[in-house]
């Protein structure tokens, strides 16, 4: 019965994914899909149930600015210094622009105007460049509004960027710290990491206390990580980036106590996926604050 019932959402989802007019149906059937639990949005209790409130009635298409990798630099340069910013190479708005030996002999290559559009280069010498070329305009080509229907990156121009490659004492593992912040306060951060080359992840609470570290899953970092150096300097900046919204992920790095600017992200893995730590779903629920529970 069960196969039966998910093979029916999985066609249902594809008949509603461009209808528009229906667009709250297939938000439903995907969180479905995700989580074999309804999702509730007349009164969302939990942590992705709200941010799927929020997708549907306060983030729109004015929030480009924010999520445009290219874009982005402007308004962290107005609010938190330009000294936060990787170094910017080049842009692109064509993949047959670029031209390797205009570039370093490391750097990283993105897509504007979605995410995981990334190509990694750790050495141009070992670069399979028809593969990589191949995977860049399959990332151009692509709408991500089109592909996850998340209002917010409708409208982005697709361009390529190239960054400066960021690594930690001679590490390609850099870790990524992503501050959860609710209403201007960050409450947990998600460490995402390289664990026997596999990226693997925990949440931390603003004590640098893991969260049920006993946890046995197949993408639970075991290790403990070191709360970053620069700290408190980071959550001043997750403070300041966050202070206008509701909910948003201010992922940043620290490279030789130097901290830069990752993204900012308002659907936290799309708000599509309950978190492995059980807890923290309601406990990350009763942080967001949505304006039907004002009155």
């Amino acid at each position: 019965m069960k196969f039966f019932k998910r093979k029916y959402f999985q066609l249902l989802a594809k008949y509603l994914k461009n209808r528009p007019e229906r667009h709250i149906d297939y938000v439903k059937t995907q969180f479905y899909l995700k989580n074999n639990k309804k999702l509730d949005l007349e009164n969302p209790k939990e942590f992705a149930e709200k941010i799927q409130w929020i997708r549907l009635n306060l983030y729109d298409e004015s929030f480009k600015k924010y999520i445009d990798k290219y874009e982005v630099r402007a308004h962290i340069k107005e609010t938190i210094g330009e000294q936060y910013l990787n170094e910017l190479i080049a842009v692109y708005e064509d993949v047959d622009d670029i031209d390797l030996k205009e570039l370093p002999e490391k750097f990283v290559l993105k897509g504007t105007h979605g995410s995981g559009y990334n190509v990694i280069v750790p050495d141009v010498k070992k670069l399979d460049w028809p593969k990589a070329k191949a995977e860049l305009k399959k990332f151009m080509s692509q709408n991500y509004y089109d592909k996850y229907k998340e209002v917010i990156y409708k409208d982005i121009q697709p361009r390529i960027v190239a960054e400066k490659f960021l690594d930690q004492l001679g590490s390609d593992h850099i870790i990524d710290y992503k501050f959860m912040c609710f209403h201007g306060e960050p409450h947990y951060i998600h460490v995402k990491t390289f664990e026997n080359d596999r990226i693997k992840e925990a949440y931390y609470d603003m004590n640098w206390q893991k969260q049920n570290p006993a946890i046995i899953g197949e993408n639970h970092l075991k290790q403990d990580i070191g709360k970053p150096a620069t700290f408190d300097e980071m959550v001043r900046i997750a403070k300041t980036l966050s202070k206008e919204f509701a909910f948003v992920r201010v992922d940043l790095y620290e490279i030789e106590q130097q901290v830069y600017f990752g993204e900012l992200t308002f659907l936290h893995k799309g708000g599509m996926k309950r978190n492995y730590v059980e807890p923290l779903n309601k406990i990350m629920g009763d942080l967001i604050k949505l304006p039907i529970e004002q009155h």
